[in-house]
């Protein structure tokens, strides 16, 4: 037998150390692979992405603090005020169907269930038609023709209202400690307050209230009707020093506290003037939005605190303008952002606001919101970001802290010309900034002509402070640019994640000089994008759930 058949006919030989060879092997490729830089993911292989770092000198001056309006005027005491001389006018309970104002409440079901309730075919509401009243003056002469108090009930200085209430155009209802200690809005009679007049609420209690169960509604179910006060346009709500609890459902303009326009309103009365006022030193807590706005412009929200609300603290919306929200203390929102302004809130002010221990995030910036100022708020503890952009170009920061949030310091997507100056970003659970294009044509609940968006993203960065828990410092993803100046970073972690190749020196030596300027880039954008590792195509998994109001 040849020497070449024994051999094929023997034995195998068992080597203990061929498991260790062949794990050392794989490490060494491994570690071969990474120097050349290439990526594993599912058995296939990367190269990294690589990053365009590139300086430009800048003239090194500072950048120039952005206007901020003026607010030490807007009190408590300065809303007392302004409330009107009493005037006797016109107090009428009429059929509710008779006003346009009250007409997006009788959508539905609703007309159905206050028949039920008031046993009537045509449901009635009370309104102030004309004249100033005060909330005793009111109830004098409602007690006159309702002396059971079917409309409104009264023990001591405790008040249940148990129908609508309208104040109307041109009229005007101050509702005030001296009056009324508490006024409860009954759920079983579907009690809501509807201004398009002037309505003030100054130091009382305004309270969502189960005349069963003798307590508050606290929310249950998101359709659950609650009671809830509107402001039309034409309106004027001046909410001073009052605690509000326990307000709004998932219905147009009934979720709490909300400032719009009315569509019915501007057919019978064209020309009226925004829906406006102001909101101060108020608390808000158990309010499904605790504040809302739609179409309304000049609207001051200063100094209120608001805790425990469902969906979000302060919520201004579509084509609101020029809305100053300061001095506001937001947190514990249940499911979502303790500020955020959504679709065209535009020429606004986020200042000296605490947003902590959110759902979501902090503040947010969406759904192509622009030249808006958000500066010196301290936002900390969130679920989510910091400070988040969506959709939203032209927009400026100054002086934030955003620290020991679960995600990003400051989340930007698809948003443009976006300068974060002076900000200190601290400890939080991502990276301190991070800037990235996302195609969303994939989300079923987005309505795209309402809420167009442009695969498109850049950011100047000057004079942030940043320390860092995450894996790296800053990210950009599908991006044309990342301009970092005059930016101190203390972090024992990457610039950029690992995923990615550039000239780490090159960003370290430079981001901390004023007169220069770290210019990153993502390469496709001066060439063809290369193939996607398989990871990109993941996004955070509540992207969706956050950026759906």
């Amino acid at each position: 037998m040849s020497d070449k058949k024994k051999f094929i006919d023997s034995p195998p030989v068992k080597n203990d150390n061929a498991d260790t060879l062949r794990i050392g092997a794989a490490l060494a490729f491994v570690i071969a692979a990474s120097i050349l830089g290439v990526r594993f993911f599912g058995g296939h292989i990367f190269p990294k992405e690589k990053l365009l770092v590139s300086l430009e000198k800048t003239d090194g001056q500072p950048p120039q603090k952005p206007y901020l309006p003026d607010i030490s005027g807007i009190t408590v005491e300065a809303v007392e005020k302004m409330v009107p001389p009493l005037e006797k006018g016109k107090i009428l309970f009429d059929r509710i169907d008779l006003y346009p104002e009250y007409a997006k409440f009788l959508e539905g079901d609703a007309p159905r269930h206050l028949r039920l309730i008031q046993r009537r075919i045509n449901p009635m509401a009370l309104v102030v038609f004309a004249g100033n009243y005060d909330w005793k003056s009111l109830y004098q002469e409602v007690h006159a023709f309702d002396p059971e108090g079917k409309i409104i009930h009264k023990e001591g200085f405790v008040y249940t209202l148990r129908v609508p209430l309208l104040v109307m155009y041109g009229a005007s209802l101050a509702i005030t400690g001296k009056d009324v200690s508490e006024l409860r809005l009954s759920k079983q009679s579907n009690a809501f307050i509807v201004n398009a007049g002037d309505l003030f609420v100054i130091k009382t209690r305004v309270i969502g209230w189960n005349e069963e169960t003798k307590d508050l509604t606290h929310f249950i179910e998101k359709r659950d009707f609650r009671p809830f006060l509107t402001n039309w346009d034409g309106g004027n709500m001046y909410l001073a020093g009052t605690f509000f609890s326990s307000l709004g459902y998932l219905k147009g303009k009934s979720y709490g506290i909300s400032y719009s326009g009315c569509t019915p309103c501007e057919k019978v009365t064209p020309g009226r003037p925004p829906a406006t006022g102001i909101v101060v030193g108020n608390t808000f807590t158990d309010m499904y939005y605790g504040f809302y706005s739609y179409e309304a412009e000049d609207v001051k929200i200063i100094g209120n605190t608001y805790y425990d609300n469902v969906i979000y603290g302060i919520d201004p919306h579509d084509r609101s303008r020029r809305l100053v929200i300061a001095k506001n203390e937001t947190y514990n929102t249940h499911k979502k952002h303790g500020i955020i302004v959504s679709r065209e809130v535009d020429d606004s002010w986020i200042f000296d606001n605490y947003s902590h221990d959110n759902h979501g995030s902090g503040i947010m910036i969406d759904r192509t919101s622009i030249n808006n100022v958000v500066a010196n708020n301290l936002c900390e503890h969130n679920n989510q970001d910091g400070l988040t952009f969506f959709e939203s170009q032209d927009n400026i920061t100054w002086g934030n802290t955003l620290r020991n949030n679960k995600k990003n310091g400051v989340r930007i997507r698809n948003s443009w010309n976006i300068k974060l100056n002076n900000d200190e970003i601290v400890g939080n659970g991502g990276t301190a900034i991070e800037l990235y294009t996302a195609d969303l044509s994939d989300q079923k609940t987005r309505d795209f002509e309402m809420d167009p968006y442009t695969a498109k993203a850049n950011v100047i960065i000057n004079g942030a402070k940043i320390s860092t828990s995450g894996a790296a410092v800053f990210k950009v993803t599908d991006s044309e640019l990342m301009g970092i100046t005059n930016t101190k970073v203390r972090a024992a972690t990457h610039m950029f994640p690992v995923s990615y190749a550039y000239n780490e020196d090159m960003v370290r030596d430079n981001i901390g000089k004023k007169d220069v300027m770290v210019k990153v880039q993502n390469q496709w954008f001066r060439h063809e994008k290369p193939q996607k590792p398989p990871h990109h195509a993941m996004m955070d998994e509540d992207v969706t759930a956050q950026e759906t109001p």
